[in-house]
This record gives structure tokens, C-alpha cells and sequence, in this order.
């Protein structure tokens, strides 16, 4: 599975795509020692060892070095099963100063009683910078004005044009240190954090493709939002249902994807083709 898989990229960097790259999503398989079936497709996600596995994650992200536009950024999507290690390799390769955010992915799901351990309903991205040079874009969630106010816990004062506003402060001792006016507070909303909740596709969903782990087009649209700016290239290289490359397309970014799997390219070029037309 492996060697076509590195031969792709390759290609990449011979075709003049080196340096391109302001985003490499990659959502690779999770060390779960289980093979991942669905409706329409399968993989396998056994390895003989944790420390083989490892291996390919490291030979992968050497692979993707060469792609990365200088103020690109490498982001790997994992789950417990082996984030704690992919951390330490990620900067070993790309350099523990262009670590930037370790993003958990937050989502709903059916829950068990605890026995073992209690229910994991969260996924790690691991977000690199190829260098001191990379900038994320802001971005903010909506939030109304009751939502904005209860927050807050503050009187609400109008001015002499009938605009509401609460007291900002810069520190101790300086409550009172300049006005925030709430109609500008809830237009630019509330920045993110690293903790996004957002639920996975359900299974009545037209959105589901029947690839196994496929990840949900929100998720990944605010990745590319992100992280890139329309007109710069997006690529995902183990792109199973092609998620990446409907965000991507949809925002206006050129977008190049590929994984080994027939069944994922199968997908991968009917989503392409309807988003396309």
C-alpha cells in the first residue's frame, strides 16, 4: 500500500508543485488495529507494530516537507490511539517552534456506561507551521445579542445615539477603561478556540458518501478557512471520500488529492465531478 502512496507525491514535486502547498490536510489511518469497513469501501488499519507505524507516519511527513510553501502549514488529523507519539515526531520533522495548535475536534455520538474507560468522542489535528512566516486567518462563530450580554454579566448603558455598550477593561484596577458597543461586539462575533464542537455526518445524512471514517464537509471547511486564502493550493494526499477537496473547491481554492485505495479514488472523483459541474 505504501509504495504507490509515496510515489504520488513524488510526482508532485516533479511536476513543479514544489513549494506550492499552503495547506496538507492528512487524515490517515489511526493505529486502531481494526479494518474499516463501510457500505462503499474498506481499508485496512492493522499494522505489526506501533513502532512500524510510526515509520510511515515520519516517511510521510519528510514527503510532504518538500511541498509546503513557506508559509504553508501541515495539519494531521489522529484520535488516542497514537497522537502522543505523532506529536514528537511532527516536531522532530517539521521543528517544535513551528508547532502551532493542537485542535480537538469535539462531537456527538451515542455513550456508554464507563467500565474500562469513559466514552472518547474527540479527535486530535496537530497543526505545524513550515515556518515562522505562516499566519492563520481570524475567524469567529455568531453570536446574538442575548447570547453576547449573559456573557458578559454587565449593566448595559445606551449613548446619545441610542446605541448599547458595557464598560471594557485592560487589567485591575481599570474596569472602566473604554467602551464596547454590542452591535460591533456581536457583528464580529466570537473568535474560535481550539476546541471545535461539531457533530459527525449522520447516518441519514446526503452528505455520507459510504467510505469508513469519512469526515464531515464543516470540519474541514474551517480548516481551509483557516489556514489558506482563495487561489492557494490545498492538497490531501490519503483523501479517502475527497471531504478536503469539496471544502477546498467550494471556497476557491485549487486543490490536488490522491490516496491508494481504488475504492476512496472511486469517491473521491464523483464528489469532484458534481462539485465541478
Amino acid at each position: 500500500m505504501q509504495a504507490p502512496f509515496f510515489q504520488q507525491i513524488a510526482l508532485l514535486d516533479r511536476l513543479g508543485f514544489s513549494g506550492m502547498m499552503q495547506l496538507v490536510y492528512t487524515d490517515p489511518p489511526f493505529y486502531s488495529g481494526k479494518v474499516q469497513k463501510a457500505d462503499a469501501g474498506a481499508f485496512v488499519d492493522r499494522w505489526p507494530t506501533l513502532t512500524a507505524y510510526l515509520e510511515f507516519i515520519r516517511t510521510y511527513m519528510v514527503s510532504i516537507l518538500p511541498l509546503l510553501a513557506p508559509t504553508g502549514f501541515f495539519v494531521l488529523h489522529c484520535d488516542y490511539h497514537a497522537s502522543h507519539y505523532i506529536k514528537v515526531i511532527g516536531d522532530e520533522v517539521f521543528g517544535y517552534e513551528n508547532f502551532r495548535n493542537e485542535i480537538v475536534w469535539h462531537y456527538t455520538g451515542r455513550r456508554t456506561p464507563a467500565g474500562l474507560r469513559v466514552n472518547s468522542k474527540h479527535d486530535v489535528l496537530l497543526i505545524w507551521a513550515r515556518s515562522g512566516a505562516a499566519r492563520m486567518q481570524p475567524l469567529s462563530d455568531p453570536w446574538g445579542r442575548e447570547h453576547y450580554i449573559r456573557m458578559k454579566k454587565q449593566q448595559v448603558h445606551v449613548d446619545e445615539n441610542g446605541r448599547e455598550w458595557i464598560w471594557g477593561h485592560k487589567g485591575r484596577g481599570q474596569s472602566h477603561a473604554y467602551r464596547i458597543y454590542i452591535d460591533e461586539a456581536v457583528r464580529q462575533g466570537r473568535y474560535i478556540d481550539s476546541v471545535w464542537d461539531m457533530p459527525i455526518i449522520a447516518i441519514s445524512s446526503k452528505e455520507r458518501t459510504g467510505y469508513p471514517t469519512q469526515k464531515p464537509v464543516q470540519l474541514l471547511d474551517r480548516v481551509v478557512e483557516l489556514l489558506t486564502t482563495p487561489g492557494q493550493w490545498v492538497g490531501d494526499f490519503m483523501a479517502g471520500s475527497g471531504t478536503t477537496g469539496v471544502a477546498a473547491v467550494s471556497r476557491g481554492r485549487p486543490v490536488v488529492l490522491g490516496d491508494s485505495n481504488p475504492d476512496a479514488v472511486a469517491i473521491i472523483r464523483r464528489r469532484m465531478a458534481q462539485i465541478t459541474r
